[in-house]
């Protein structure tokens, strides 16, 4: 009888979500930004199940130390801006020399009227490929996690 009730509790409790697995990182960069081109941009959102454990803290610690209001991470870090509308969207992979448990993704667009390049480091991991640090090169440069940790360099 408690086998009937333990399997009808996890029954009603419904599936769980399951966890986006990355297999190519670079077909799932070009995934993240044909979401933000659909038809149903306004709706996206990019997966945040996506992280590596180390950036999975950093964010945790934004989100900590912002203490619920808006963090250091005050822009889409996919897009470069608060606001954007995406297009001539290129991406490529590089690997990384010696390492063939890392790739370096390569996204170049334009966001409204600027040019971005944002790369982003993956490193491939039992359960598939995570994210572990993005760096934009064009416009706002910054790295992904230092902005978690530390904000902008040169602000208070």
């Amino acid at each position: 009888m408690r086998l009937l009730i333990i399997a009808a509790l996890l029954l009603a409790a419904g599936p769980a979500e399951a966890r986006t697995v990355i297999q190519d990182p670079v077909k799932f960069v070009m995934s993240v930004y044909a979401g933000m081109r659909g038809p149903h941009r306004a709706d996206y959102r990019a997966p945040e199940d996506i992280y590596t454990q180390r950036l999975e803290k950093l964010f945790a610690l934004e989100q900590k130390e912002a203490g619920g209001e808006v963090g250091r991470m005050d822009f889409d870090f996919w897009s470069n801006a608060q606001d954007y509308e995406l297009s001539d969207v290129k991406v490529t992979g590089v690997p990384v020399e010696g390492a063939a448990d890392r790739e370096i993704v390569i996204a170049k667009f334009r966001n409204i009227d600027r040019s971005e390049e944002i790369h982003f480091y993956f490193e491939k991991t039992p359960s598939g490929w995570l994210l572990d640090d993005a760096r934009s090169l064009k416009g706002e440069a910054w790295t992904l996690s230092l902005i978690l940790k530390y904000g902008w360099d040169g602000q208070p």
